[in-house]
């Protein structure tokens, strides 16, 4: 069995723990086999040593739970457009996202995420990809994947095009839009519907699906095995009415206020803030590339919104996820740690963003089994960097400094020079 022996690093093993000065790690298969002490690891003779130095670190492969590979995040790129010859529009322009977004996959394999969660792209481009990366056909990280999102009238998600969300309004109307995503393959279910945001009007910033609307669909999510995400942000009441439905993880979730982060704390819901589109999308507004007319308000207000939420929510011991909203307007693909010297800055330690995006992740994910901590049984997708992250987490910014990122046992990317 091809296999490969750590020794002598310093550990981060994603569960929150201070990290190990020094530690040994055997890598068997796609498998971590044992973790131990320097010089108590147990190898084969013919069991490769790496050879990694002085000051590095081992710690999981990151996650990244809120993605959009399908969708560009430059305005000066134009998306690829449908082709002149009418009779093959739908299939040409797939065709051109699917291979854009295997390049935006590649891309955060490289930065060192080894799992994301895409909650948002055509059935046909994402599940394709998903799978041909889960075969070795492609480079990228482990899809979890949503497809088509699912939305209201006039919600959030429409005015993207046909493709991106499907409308579904009442109960019954959203089981069956959740029964269909579940027949495509999906892994997740997303709502657009906890509040319809400032980009869509003629709804802006009020509540979208109702409490009932949301609860028949994770019900339903849930009789099928999948968690359930849902966007929601400008409005208390919708992200309360979302919570209360039983949904899984709240994506954005800004303002909040005592009540609502209490909410999620006792329900254990999740909140995935995203943080990284407000810089992202003042830098497209100071550049005059903001391409949804009338939202500089708006912005101004999730730039006061968004780090006081996350700030309340950490108090009230609310379960962070990491998730950066890859995509959105100067939110580029590959540039996925940026989120983390947010968080800290909201008050997280550099620790607790680790984990925000290793073992807290993992369980919103619902793949804490398999990943998310180094330990024995594990998956092997692990990360190599030079320093202490747990000490400077922008180092996990810095591609210099990811030395190696492992997938499933395998080196994947190897920048020892």
């Amino acid at each position: 069995m091809p296999g490969f022996l750590i020794e002598g690093v310093r550990l981060i093993d994603g569960s929150g723990q201070p990290s190990r000065p020094t530690a040994s790690l055997l890598i068997e298969g796609d498998q971590i086999t044992k973790v131990g002490a320097p010089g108590s690891v147990d190898a084969a003779s013919d069991v490769e040593t790496l050879e990694l130095g002085p000051n590095v670190t081992v710690l999981p492969g990151l996650i990244d739970a809120h993605v959009h590979f399908a969708l560009n995040p430059d305005p000066t790129r134009p998306r690829p457009s449908e082709s002149h010859l009418p009779v093959r529009d739908s299939r040409y322009l797939d065709s051109r996202t699917l291979l854009f977004a295997a390049a935006n996959a590649e891309a955060t394999l490289a930065a060192g995420f080894t799992t994301v969660r895409d909650v948002a792209a055509p059935n046909s481009v994402i599940f394709p990809l998903r799978d041909a990366i889960a075969e070795g056909e492609l480079p990228g990280p482990r899809i979890l994947a949503s497809g088509e999102a699912i939305t209201h009238t006039g919600g959030h998600g429409t005015e993207y095009g046909p493709g991106l969300a499907v409308v579904a309004d009442g109960a019954e109307a959203v089981v069956n839009a959740v029964r269909r995503q579940v027949a495509m393959g999906a892994d997740v279910i997303k709502f657009i519907g906890g509040t319809r945001p400032a980009l869509s009007p003629p709804f802006k910033g009020r509540p979208g699906h109702t409490t009932e609307e949301i609860a028949a669909g994770a019900d339903e999510a849930h009789r099928a095995g999948l968690p359930v995400a849902v966007h929601a942000h400008s409005d208390l009441g919708g992200i309360q009415a979302s919570i209360k439905a039983g949904v899984d993880s709240i994506e954005h979730g800004f303002p909040l206020d005592e009540e609502t982060a209490d909410l999620l704390a006792a329900t254990g819901t999740f909140l995935c803030p995203t943080l990284s589109i407000v810089p992202g999308g003042r830098e497209a507004i100071e550049r005059g590339l903001w391409s949804y007319p009338g939202s500089e308000a708006q912005m101004g207000r999730l730039a006061q919104w968004a780090p006081a939420a996350v700030e309340l929510a950490h108090q009230r011991g609310v379960e962070i996820v990491f998730g950066t909203d890859a995509a959105m307007p100067f939110v580029h693909h590959g540039s996925n740690a940026g989120e983390f010297a947010l968080l800290v800055a909201c008050g997280l330690s550099p620790m607790e963003a680790i984990v925000a995006a290793t073992s807290t992740a993992a369980r919103c994910l619902g793949i804490d089994d398999v990943v998310g901590t180094v330990e024995s049984g594990k998956q092997a997708d692990l990360l190599v960097v030079d320093g202490d992250p747990s000490d400077d987490v922008e180092i996990l910014a810095d591609f210099a400094r990811i030395l190696l990122v492992i997938q499933g046992g395998e080196i994947v990317i190897d920048r020892r020079g």
